[in-house]
């Protein structure tokens, strides 16, 4: 009996472990391009457990993981499990992001410098943190699997939530050369991950 609970206990630190580690695809940008943000003109608001969620934009986009976070207590897990904190163009690439170091708590996100390898209006330009929020069962389970590093396309929706109670969530709409506010509420319809 003693084996069989040293085993468990193994196999779930190793799992800890390998969720915990992160994907290294070398020196390079692995992500070009900033995400595509373009208007929903034509998607009406819906309701998801309860809120109601408003499309504002629709976005599209392959980004590099640089920070994951996920979530179990606070008020905005029931819509969103987990944030991710992103990068593209020059925060895909392992050779700067090993000087830049970030931090991500409390649905927000900092920035610490050591010796920036680019300017701070660069590194906010090419970053940002999303809360994902899986349209299905599927991509709820694939965004459970992400990890550091991987790199995830994604296109979706970017989404207000209104509950009609205490939590309402407004997200960021576009990229800019300052950190957001608040990040972007994704609405995830289809996600890969590499």
């Amino acid at each position: 009996m003693l084996k069989y609970i040293v085993l468990c206990i193994m196999v779930i630190a190793g799992y800890l472990v390998y969720i915990n580690y992160p994907v290294s695809h070398g020196p390079g940008k692995v992500a070009k391009e900033a995400p595509k943000i373009e208007s929903a003109r034509w998607e009406k608001p819906f309701e998801f457990k309860g809120a109601t969620l408003t499309p504002k934009k629709k976005i599209a986009a392959k980004v590099r993981v640089i920070k994951k976070e996920p979530y179990y207590f606070d008020d905005f897990t029931e819509f969103s499990p987990m944030d991710v904190l992103v990068g593209w163009n020059e925060l895909s690439d392992e050779r700067n992001l090993e000087f830049i170091y970030f931090s991500l708590q409390d649905r927000s996100y900092e920035v610490e410098l050591t010796r920036p390898p680019l300017e701070v209006s660069t590194i906010h330009r090419e970053s940002d943190l999303w809360h994902l929020i899986p349209s299905s069962s599927k991509i709820k389970d694939q965004i459970k699997e992400i990890r550091n590093g991987h790199v995830i396309s994604i296109s979706g929706m970017l989404v207000d939530i209104d509950t009609s109670g205490e939590f309402n969530f407004t997200t960021d709409t576009e990229i800019t050369p300052r950190q957001n506010e608040n990040g972007f509420g994704i609405w995830v319809e289809e996600m890969s991950i590499r």
